[in-house]
C-alpha cells in the first residue's frame, strides 16, 4: 500500500479551497468577456427553432362590426325628373358597417336604410298625397383610431345615395318609379366609450350632403340636399387588437 507523504494531504482544506477560488475567479471573468461577442451566433439558430404560437397581437389587423340607429332630418327637394316637389318628413335611420383597422384609423364599407315620409305636390301628384320612400346609402368610410375608455370619433364617408321604393297614395309612371341616385358626402363627429376589451357604444352626429341630378330642375333650384342624423350604436371587434 502506497503511503502519502507527510507534507501532502488527500483532503483539501478550507484554506486551500478559498485560495483556488481566488485564483480561478479572474480567469472565469476574462473568459466570459471574451465569449460574450460570440453569444448571438449560438442564440440566433436556437431562437429560430422555437415554435412561435400566434397570439391576438400578431393575428392580423383589427376588424370591427358596427350597428347603429338614429333620428334623420332632411331638407325637401324638387324632383326634376317627375316635375314634383317632395316634402320629406323625419324618420328613423339604420346603418351597419364593417371596417379594417390601420395605424391612422380604419377603412370600411357602410350600408344605410331609412323609410322617409313623403308628400308629393305638383306634376302627377294627387291631392292629399302621402306615402313613404326609402333612402338607401352605400358608402366607403374612414374612421379615426379607437382608444380605450372615453374617446372622440371622426368619420368621413362618401358614396351612393338612392331614393327608391315609393309606396303610398300616388300612382307613379314607369319613369317616376325609377331610382333617384345622388352622390353622398357624410361627415360625422361624436364620442365613444369602450365596454371591456371588444365592445364600445357610440354617439355620432352626421352632416350629409346629397348631390342629385340636375335634369329638369327650374332655374335657381339647388340640386343638393342637406341631412342631419343623430345616431347611437354598438361597435364590436371581431379580431385583432384595438
Amino acid at each position: 500500500m502506497t503511503s502519502v507523504p507527510p507534507n501532502l494531504s488527500p483532503v483539501m482544506t478550507p484554506r486551500t479551497q478559498r485560495s483556488l477560488v481566488r485564483r480561478a475567479l479572474p480567469l472565469t471573468l476574462a473568459g466570459a468577456v471574451l465569449l460574450a461577442p460570440l453569444a448571438p451566433a449560438f442564440v440566433s439558430p436556437l431562437a429560430a427553432q422555437i415554435i412561435r404560437v400566434p397570439t391576438e397581437s400578431n393575428s392580423g389587423p383589427p376588424i370591427h362590426l358596427s350597428a347603429t340607429f338614429g333620428f334623420l332630418q332632411t331638407q325637401n327637394r324638387f324632383d326634376g325628373q317627375s316635375g314634383t316637389f317632395w316634402n320629406l318628413g323625419e324618420a328613423l335611420a339604420y346603418r351597419a358597417s364593417l371596417d379594417v383597422g390601420l395605424r391612422a384609423g380604419a377603412l370600411g364599407v357602410t350600408a344605410g336604410l331609412a323609410s322617409v315620409p313623403l308628400r308629393r305636390s305638383g306634376g302627377t301628384a294627387v291631392p292629399g298625397s302621402s306615402g313613404d320612400i326609402q333612402l338607401r346609402q352605400y358608402l366607403a368610410t374612414f374612421r379615426t383610431v379607437e382608444a380605450q375608455g372615453f374617446h372622440q370619433i371622426v368619420e368621413v364617408s362618401m358614396g351612393l345615395a338612392q331614393w327608391t321604393g315609393y309606396s303610398g297614395s300616388d300612382v307613379l309612371t314607369s319613369d317616376e318609379e325609377k331610382a333617384r341616385n345622388a352622390f353622398a358626402l357624410v361627415v360625422g363627429y361624436g364620442f365613444g366609450f369602450s365596454l371591456g376589451e371588444r365592445a364600445a357604444i357610440t354617439l355620432v352626429q352626421d352632416y350629409t350632403t346629397l348631390w342629385g341630378s340636375a335634369e329638369g330642375l327650374p332655374s335657381g333650384q339647388s340640386r343638393s340636399v342637406r341631412q342631419y342624423t343623430t345616431r347611437v350604436g354598438l361597435r364590436y371587434r371581431l379580431r385583432g387588437q384595438r
